[in-house]
């Protein structure tokens, strides 16, 4: 079997134990596919905007970082990325995300943009209070950049919303409907090369808690997917470009009922390969080998 050399690419900052793990879980499982990384932190890889990938150039970059900007330097350099720049830019910020799902006819929860606020302003609670006359309260309030569900906050009243759009700031945030029968849980389907692979309810830890990220203590568990949520979540992937991808899906009062509240441009794995069993990872680099001879 031909092997392919290519780059990892992981952000300089931030990189808790944890993810040392992850490396190797994508190392590991591109051997068996032919394709021999070489791990650098953004930082080792400056790239001049505008200028030629030199020789030996890697077969193929995967970026598991969210780093759009040298996403987009490499790929002008004439470097192949996965996922790709525009790709990681419209999963990474979730304003982006909500636009372009609407834009596909993809359900997600009604969402508002919050009015930009310029280093130096307040934000205005009235921004809230107008949101919430549309949206209704409990209300979600979401910077538009953030991972493990740090950045969502719920509040309830308008005096939550100032709290929390004070503690938000001047980071670009959103209004977005509570969909109350989705408290504490949802579903996370991982998809690769347009196919859904595996997927895990998640729930929370507590009946108090409304987010069920993993990183927040939640609990997950494997289970089959209708064919709606198949269909929503390979839609999902593909109106953003997204090579591979963790959609996360949360459920309505009926079976008929779903809605796309995020999608990730580089999921944390390992929980997916604990609860489903199966390694997405082997999945992606497949298909990573398959794009690249697809290409010669």
């Amino acid at each position: 079997m031909e092997i392919y050399n290519g780059w990892l690419i992981v952000n300089s900052y931030f990189n808790p134990a944890k993810f040392n793990s992850l490396y190797k879980v994508l190392e590991e499982s591109g051997e068996k596919a032919g394709l021999h990384f070489s791990k650098w932190t953004s930082d080792q890889r400056p790239t001049i905007v505008g200028s030629i990938a030199k020789e030996p150039k890697p077969s193929f970059v995967l970026f598991w970082d969210k780093d759009v900007l040298l996403a987009r330097t490499m790929e002008l350099s004439g470097l192949r990325l996965f996922n790709s720049a525009r790709a990681i830019q419209l999963a990474d910020d979730k304003m982006e995300t909500a636009l372009k799902l609407a834009e596909a006819g993809i359900p997600t929860p009604d969402t508002i943009p919050a009015p930009i606020c310029f280093p130096g302003c307040k934000r205005n609670p009235t921004s809230a209070e107008q949101a919430a006359k549309i949206l209704g309260w409990p209300l979600i309030i979401k910077e538009n950049k953030g991972s493990f569900g740090v950045q969502v906050h719920l509040a309830n009243n308008i005096r939550e919303a100032e709290r929390i759009l004070t503690h938000i700031g001047e980071h670009d945030c959103l209004f977005q409907r509570f969909i109350s029968a989705s408290h504490g849980k949802d579903l996370r389907v991982t998809v690769v090369g347009g196919k859904a692979i595996c997927a895990m309810e998640r729930h929370a830890a507590s009946a108090h808690e409304f987010r069920s990220n993993i990183g927040q203590g939640a609990t997950a568990s494997a289970r089959a997917i209708t064919p709606l949520e198949e269909k929503l979540a390979v839609d999902a992937a593909a109106a953003l470009g997204l090579d591979f991808a963790g959609v996360d899906i949360l459920l309505g009062k009926n079976d008929d009922e779903r809605y796309v509240c995020e999608v990730n441009s580089n999921p944390q794995l390992q929980s997916t390969i604990d609860t489903c069993g199966i390694n997405p990872a082997t999945n992606i680099m497949w298909h990573i080998r398959s794009q690249i001879k697809t290409a010669e």
